[in-house]
């Protein structure tokens, strides 16, 4: 099993960078890896996501997601072939009305081999950079 977290603050209010995680057709914008996103139910507070990832080759997976607006989108896995798990949260906390701080955890175990070492520096690499992205999408709204 392989897992990581961040937590960084940025000058964007709550509301914005919540808009930006619960808008699940732009992540093929927002993160490079996401090939194809099919939103398959979607509530206020939860919501059902396909996601086609491209690592090395295609892979789909289905991801139950909990909304809590603005402070919380949290999800687990519900099928795939590449995870046995994924459960992850994003935890969001006004700062005042123009800064969050933004909480980010994240437990994954893939069903084929990759050494553990191998897995938490995917992870811990692509962690900052993904954070980045969900800002600058949440600036742009």
């Amino acid at each position: 099993m392989a897992g990581a977290s961040r937590e960084e603050v940025f000058n964007v209010p709550a509301e914005k960078f919540y808009a930006a995680l619960i808008d699940y057709a732009s992540y093929p914008e927002i993160l490079g890896e996401v090939d194809e996103v099919k939103v398959l139910d979607s509530s206020e507070t939860s919501a059902r996501i396909q996601y086609t990832i491209n690592i090395v080759k295609s892979f789909s997976y289905i991801l139950k997601m909990t909304q809590k607006r603005p402070e919380l989108v949290a999800w687990t896995l519900e099928s795939g072939s590449l995870f046995k798990m994924n459960q992850g949260r994003w935890t969001i906390t006004p700062q005042g009305p123009s800064s969050c701080k933004v909480h980010y955890e994240l437990e994954v175990d893939l069903k084929v081999f990759a050494p553990k070492a191998i897995t938490n520096k995917l992870v811990a690499v692509n962690l900052p950079r993904m954070m980045q992205s969900f800002y600058e999408k949440a600036k742009a709204l």
